[in-house]
């Protein structure tokens, strides 16, 4: 599988969106940047009793309830001592600058002016910092809607420092923010819809936010709905939490992976395929319409179905449409026949490469796609090894075993399910006993 080619389709056709969180502020500003409950703590000190209130709020580092709860507290404190804590936020946040580890995302930001931004942050970094003298429109709550946007667009849906009394921080801002969505929250659901939409440094804790994840995955049951959402991860994540970022937000993980290695290796994969990108839609419109077909030279490479899968997504077409479902098949149907010519042990990876892509990114059970699907797998399946052993794939079985989990929960079920009652190679078991 290949989240980068996709990544780097998106980039190219200008429809990548960066979710950044305050893992991202911490980032750029060398670890600068405080946490949640370091600023709150910080802020919460200024105060005259400050020290004991922090005490009484987070004994042991802990918070005895929410944080946005913590703050609503301090925020009363502060009041009673002529105090804003929205105030107070905005001074510490303001003072922060970018550091050495914000060279990567510079380099990413002066290549490609036509990112979109998307943050829970207060901060300015992005548009002080990482862009400096370069053009860039910055939305936020409490300022009027610019019509004439230039360069990065950055979407504050947590208000700036620009207007610190519109920041959402407490309880309360919360509560008015859910209970009732304005541009911003209505924005993001529509730039995720829109786009293909990477989070990061992002926990995943904003009630709201994963509302609006999880209403997207139920509207786009049977179709790619995981081509558009990525989640990634500096750590290792467990198969767990994976399933659940999958079942309920559609979201596809990549994991293990520092900030600047991540956009090193969109850049290094753009570089690579932005010159097919243009001509992919022309390649792919009329083999949909029947008027054409994929040479099987075309088809016998490996990227092939990497880059019919971005094109389709990237051109709003719906994959349970019959005309599409009827074009996948055909492609599955003639990859699973290069498999059956001599001398086709490359063909055996790719298949099994295309299996995993297509598990990742639709439900395929009770679709049309469920009887060619798993009818490849069984192929995939039968033909690969563990051991180099005569006649079977090595490579076919590294790629399944290394990217498993990287097929939704469902399918994986789906899988495990058809091959009860079938008499499959120890090596397969290993497989799906992940």
């Amino acid at each position: 599988m290949d989240p980068y080619y996709e990544l780097a389709y998106a980039l190219e056709s200008k429809s990548l969106c960066l979710f950044v969180g305050t893992g991202f502020s911490m980032h750029v500003t060398d670890s600068k940047a405080p946490g949640w409950l370091s600023l709150l703590k910080q802020c919460a000190e200024a105060m005259n009793d400050g020290e004991q209130i922090v005490k009484e709020l987070f004994p042991g580092d802990k918070p005895i309830m929410a944080l946005e709860e913590c703050a609503s507290i301090i925020q009363v404190k502060m009041h009673a001592q002529g105090k804003c804590l929205h105030t107070e936020i905005a001074k510490v946040i303001g003072a922060l600058s970018v550091g050495k580890n914000a060279e990567a995302s510079k380099k990413l930001l002066a290549s490609f002016p036509e990112l979109k931004f998307i943050t829970t942050n207060y901060d300015l970094l992005i548009e002080k910092g990482l862009l400096e003298e370069e053009a860039s429109t910055s939305y936020s709550i409490g300022y009027p809607i610019n019509r004439q946007p230039k360069g990065v667009q950055i979407y504050h849906v947590h208000g700036s420092v620009k207007y610190p009394k519109k920041m959402v921080v407490t309880a309360d801002d919360y509560f008015r923010f859910i209970n009732n969505p304005d541009y911003f929250s209505r924005k993001v659901q529509t730039l995720i819809e829109e786009s293909t939409t990477v989070i990061i440094g992002y926990s995943l804790g904003d009630v709201n936010f994963k509302s609006i994840l999880n209403s997207l995955r139920s509207n786009r049951a049977h179709d790619i709905n995981r081509q558009n959402l990525f989640f990634l991860s500096r750590r290792p994540i467990s198969k767990h939490v994976r399933d659940y970022y999958d079942r309920s937000y559609g979201l596809r993980v990549v994991e293990n992976t520092e900030i600047d290695d991540f956009f090193k290796k969109i850049v290094e994969k753009h570089k690579a395929i932005k010159e097919r990108v243009p001509k992919s839609r022309e390649l792919l419109m009329p083999v949909l319409e029947r008027k054409k077909k994929f040479t099987d030279s075309y088809l016998k490479k490996r990227e092939s179905f990497y880059e019919i899968v971005a094109t389709l997504s990237s051109n709003g077409i719906i994959v349970s449409h019959p005309s599409v479902v009827r074009f996948l098949k055909d492609v599955i149907r003639r990859k699973r026949e290069f498999t059956g010519e001599s001398g086709a042990w490359e063909q055996y990876d790719h298949l099994a490469g295309w299996l995993v892509q297509l598990g990742a990114i639709m439900d395929i059970k009770g679709t049309a796609m469920e009887e060619i699907y798993l009818e490849a797998l069984e192929i995939s399946f039968g033909n690969m090894s563990k051991k180099k052993t005569l006649g079977r794939s090595w490579d076919s079985f590294r790629t399944w075993k290394d990217n498993w989990l990287h097929v939704t929960y469902d399918n994986r079920l789906m899988i495990c399910e058809h091959l009860k009652e079938k008499a499959i190679s120890s090596d397969a078991s290993e497989v799906i006993a992940q």
